[in-house]
Formats: C-alpha cells, structure tokens, sequence
C-alpha cells in the first residue's frame, strides 16, 4: 500500500511537472476599447490563442520622451486599417494626416504593451507614414521588453525604471533587451503624401528566454541609418507558455521516481512468486 501511495505521489509531481504548451496570440491593434479620448488613455484587448485554449489580456498607451529626457503621456488611437498611432501631449490633431504616427521627429514616440502574463514577441506589421519635409518613408523601430505589474497603469516612474533595466547602449545597435530594427524600407517617394503606405512585416522570432510582460515599440532610437522613422502598429504576434529548463528537468526527474517505484513493486511480486 505505501509503494503504491509513493507511486500515486510521484505522478501527481509528474503531471504537475508538465509545461504548459506554446500559445500564440495575434492582436490585431486596428480595433480596441479605449479609456476615452484623452492624453493618458488605455485601449485594452482580450485575445484568444490561435489554438482557441488560452486567453491573453493586453494593455496598450501611448507615450512620448522629450529630448531632455523626460517621459509624457500621449493619447493612443486605433485606426483601421493602418494600426496604432500615437499623439503626442500638446500636437494638434486636426492635421490628422501626419500627427498620428509613431515617430522619431521632435522627439520619440512609442507604444507601451502590457500583457497580464509573459510573452516573447515573434512579429510585427508596421504601416510605415512619409513625414512633412521627407521625400522617403521608413520604419525601422526601437523593441525593448522588461516586467512590470499588469494590474498597474504605466507610469513615467515605471518607464525610467524599466528604462534602466535595459542597460541601453547608445553605441550598439542592440542589447540583452533592446533592439532597433532595420526595416531597409527607406523608399523615395514624392511628392509628400504619395499613396505607398504598405504594411511591413517584421519577423522577429525571439526565443523563450527573450520575454517579458512589457514590450515598447517605437520609432528607431539612434537607429541604424539617418532616415527619420514613421508608422502605425497594425499587428503583433507574440508566443506564452514556453517551458522553461528547469520544468522539463522536474519532469524528467519525475519520470525516474515513478519507474524507480514500478521496478521495485515488479520486484517485491517476483520475490513472493518465488
């Protein structure tokens, strides 16, 4: 009875040992219910896995860092079909046609993605925009991830904190944390305003040990060419439930005490045949 109660108790380890399966996620950013219609605002999303098992909880704000440094908040928009813009604190937005984007020109625009649990960032579609006074569009954008309470609305605290998690290095062109892309989508076209906003897929694909439940998106930061970068977020696909090393060693370890058990119940049966 004991062998068989230890044998119980190993395979209740071993299923509790078992990892949860990858789960990828599409968010699609052109819809999403805001807070309302102000600086400061919150578009929230609720995504089903695209195995339909699992549901995953995102936050997005908009926000903006002067070149002294310091971080304001903005007002994000979804716009269908092209994706998240941002407004900077103070821009006029009757000129809708070219306030909107997430931009690197006077100053540095980004989106802030709070999910309620871990992910690594697998894609984006960005919808590169032509700034007034560029003759060419491009998209390359600066991605850092770190960790953050989800039930906590973003702050200027929490960013300078998990800015300096990042250890940013204004000479690289990437980090531990931190990335630019390089889009190579710095296409001349004129004049201002022409018609060629396509939609840029961005494949990143980070693995596992590359995640966090924040990611910030936004126009490159000293990026890798001399081209301003302009754009909306229109997708992100982002993967959760990776396991971990650690578990899959506990689950072999499990394994080796339940056939530990089984081998030596066969032996005592053995023993009393005989």
């Amino acid at each position: 009875m004991i062998r068989f109660a230890q044998i119980a108790i190993a395979a209740t380890a071993l299923m509790a040992a078992m990892p949860a399966q990858a789960a990828d996620f599409l968010i699609d950013t052109t819809k999403g219910a805001s807070s309302g219609n102000v600086n400061g605002n919150t578009i929230t999303y609720s995504v089903t896995s695209t195995d339909g098992k699992s549901t995953l909880n995102v936050k997005a704000t908009g926000w903006s860092r002067g070149f002294d440094g310091n971080y304001t908040a903005g007002k994000v928009e979804a716009f269908d079909p092209w994706g998240l813009g941002v407004y900077q604190a103070g821009q006029n937005e009757q000129n809708r046609t070219n306030f909107h984007q997430i931009d690197n020109a006077d100053g540095w625009e980004f989106v802030v993605l709070q999910f309620d649990q871990s992910v690594s960032l697998q894609s984006a579609v960005l919808t590169p925009f032509q700034l007034a006074g560029r003759n060419y569009i491009d998209d390359d954008a600066f991605i850092a991830r770190g960790n953050a309470s989800f039930a906590s609305a973003m702050s200027n605290l929490t960013l300078r904190n998990l800015e300096a998690s990042l250890n940013y290095d204004p000479s690289k062109q990437s980090g531990d944390a931190w990335f630019n892309s390089n889009s190579n989508n710095d296409v001349s076209v004129k004049p201002y305003g022409a018609t060629n906003q396509i939609s840029n897929r961005q494949n990143y694909n980070l693995s596992p040990d590359k995640s966090g439940n924040v990611w910030i998106i936004g126009g490159s930061f000293n990026g890798p060419d001399g081209f301003n970068d302009a754009f909306k977020l229109n997708q992100v696909k982002v993967s959760s439930g990776v396991p971990e090393p650690m578990t899959w060693m506990t689950m072999i370890l499990g394994f080796g005490v339940v056939g530990a058990a089984l081998r030596r119940r066969r032996g005592a049966v053995k023993a009393q045949l005989a």
